[in-house]
């Protein structure tokens, strides 16, 4: 299962001002600012329900500055495009039509390359996960049900 994912540097980028932000570590130390761009990063039902965005603030933990360094880095160096032809399982790819940080069109490029595939796009943001996990659940056990048979 793919979840609100690209392939790497090839991907699509989100609007630099959007990334900026995800990219500041800031956003780990200070939850204040956290509260400020949430809905602007995150975007669905961040955009709508504040108590979401107080929620994620406050449990945020921050990483180290090297670890969160190497994570940023990890992303401008890999990317998995040469071999996705090659997955032979069937493979769900989850994305919301409201990312701003990882824009669909990503997960329909995943799901073109991958062959056993299939999309499935949620009216929400990048963090539906958190924000309707039910949904989310049965989406994925309707995946794992077909899949078994």
């Amino acid at each position: 299962m793919l979840v609100s994912t690209s392939s790497g540097w090839t991907m699509i980028p989100g609007k630099p001002a959007v990334l900026s932000k995800m990219s500041s570590i800031k956003r780990y130390t200070d939850k204040g600012y956290m509260r400020s761009i949430a809905a602007e990063i995150y975007g669905g039902a961040f955009r709508r329900d504040d108590t979401l965005i107080n929620a994620h603030a406050a449990g945020m933990k921050p990483s180290s500055n090297a670890g969160y360094m190497m994570q940023l880095l990890a992303m401008t160096g890999w990317t998995s495009v040469p071999w996705l032809w090659m997955l032979k399982q069937p493979t769900l790819i989850i994305s919301g039509t409201d990312d701003p940080l990882i824009p669909v069109a990503n997960a329909r490029l995943l799901a073109h390359l991958i062959p056993k595939s299939r999309l499935e796009l949620v009216d929400d943001g990048h963090l539906f996960v958190v924000t309707d996990p039910k949904s989310t659940a049965k989406m994925v056990e309707a995946f794992l049900d077909e899949e078994a048979d």
